[in-house]
């Protein structure tokens, strides 16, 4: 029953005594004027009273009421700064996992080329003593290198060879890189007197001739560098 009922039925109960009690009603005696409003008084009183009462109960139970809602409010508050504090705490170590593993993959690739280019390298010693010609070689053993199983190996058209099939292979195609190989006309065994830089080609050129047109004519060398290879 609600606060509102109560004090309703309260009146009419009161109202009900009151009436019950009515001088007009009750048998065989006579009340004066002023013992009727003495009466009246007292169960207007008592009406008072109990009305109060349940007031006070109405005004207990909705302050109960609004502290039980305040309470629900403060506790799905703290359930929602705490699931956003977690939500941004894992946020921050995926962020920290990736950069960590970004970090990882570049050193690791950094790493492998070093690898490759150190093996690229020693293949091209193996082929030249030239400074220039070695360096030329190892750019061109780099382009069938790859990093497989924590190692480095060669492919040729995407087929794995050993150190000794790809030597087999530059020397063939780049016979005018490679030591004794009889493929570097006019300016061979490294003379540069047989003639200007400028008029040779590419091809005809020793390493250190390529190292020094580089080094003087970076233009030319480069396009001298592109005729031959149809670039």
């Amino acid at each position: 029953m609600s606060a509102e009922e109560s004090i309703t039925n309260a009146t009419e109960e009161q109202t009900d005594q009151a009436t019950t009690q009515n001088p007009a009603t009750d048998a065989g005696k006579t009340y004066t004027e002023a013992e009727v409003q003495q009466m009246i008084n007292e169960q207007v009183s008592g009406l008072k009273n109990k009305v109060e009462e349940l007031l006070g109960e109405k005004k207990t139970v909705a302050q109960k009421a609004k502290e039980l809602e305040e309470e629900q409010q403060r506790a799905q508050e703290e359930r929602m700064k705490e699931k956003q504090q977690f939500k941004e705490l894992y946020e921050k170590e995926q962020q920290a996992k990736q950069e960590l593993a970004e970090k990882f993959e570049t050193f690791q690739q950094r790493i492998q080329r070093q690898e490759m280019q150190s093996a690229s390298q020693s293949i091209a010693s193996e082929l030249t003593r030239d400074s220039a010609r070695a360096e030329l070689l190892t750019e061109k053993a780099m382009q069938y290198a790859t990093y497989n199983d924590d190692s480095v190996s060669f492919e040729l058209g995407g087929v794995p060879v050993d150190r000794e099939k790809l030597v087999e292979h530059l020397k063939e195609k780049y016979p005018f890189l490679a030591d004794g190989s009889g493929a570097t006309g006019g300016g061979a065994s490294g003379s540069q007197n047989g003639g200007a830089v400028s008029n040779k080609s590419f091809a005809e050129m020793t390493g250190a001739e390529l190292s020094q047109l580089r080094a003087e004519d970076p233009s030319e060398y480069q396009r001298l560098r592109n005729e031959y290879y149809g670039q």
